[in-house]
């Protein structure tokens, strides 16, 4: 009885093992578009940047960086420190997480930071929610809370 009930787990396992290979291999891959695991394969990668951005504690050190420079910030754009201080909390950078952008969205405008010193693209969408940032060989799309929706057209002065 456990021979037969050893080939039976040994077969199960092979099919198991087969029918991932078939999925890896068919039809251009795994994470082609449209294979059903692509989308779960997406979500994860999404859930574990999310995880990576949490940890590191980069959105407080965003946030603290842009505080500590208001004024700065207000010298170079005419805007008062109280204005400057509420488009900070208006971006909302603790609610910024990383997604799967749709395949439904079309990109609007590319802004390359190599104009100011860094090392990264950005790039908006029609649907304002989301936001592509390319930097260091790595692609990250954000959802975009709606309060910080509203200075996306500001990064057109930029260019």
């Amino acid at each position: 009885m456990k021979k037969v009930l050893g080939v039976f787990c040994g077969l199960i396992a092979l099919i198991i093992v087969a029918c991932i290979g078939v999925l890896i291999t068919a039809d251009g891959g795994l994470f082609k578009e449209g294979n059903p695991l692509e989308q779960f394969a997406s979500d994860t990668k999404a859930s574990l940047v999310n995880a990576a951005i949490d940890a590191s504690g980069v959105k407080n050190t965003i946030h603290q960086e842009l505080t500590a420079r208001t004024s700065d910030i207000a010298q170079a754009t005419g805007m008062t420190e109280t204005q400057v201080s509420s488009a900070i909390n208006d971006l909302a950078i603790d609610e910024w997480t990383a997604t799967t952008l749709p395949s439904t969205t079309t990109p609007t405008a590319t802004y390359d930071g190599s104009n100011f010193g860094v090392d990264g693209v950005l790039t908006t969408y029609d649907d304002p929610s989301y936001v592509t940032v390319e930097a260091y060989g790595q692609t990250i799309t954000f959802d975009v809370p709606a309060s910080a929706q509203a200075y996306l057209p500001y990064l057109g002065y930029l260019a």
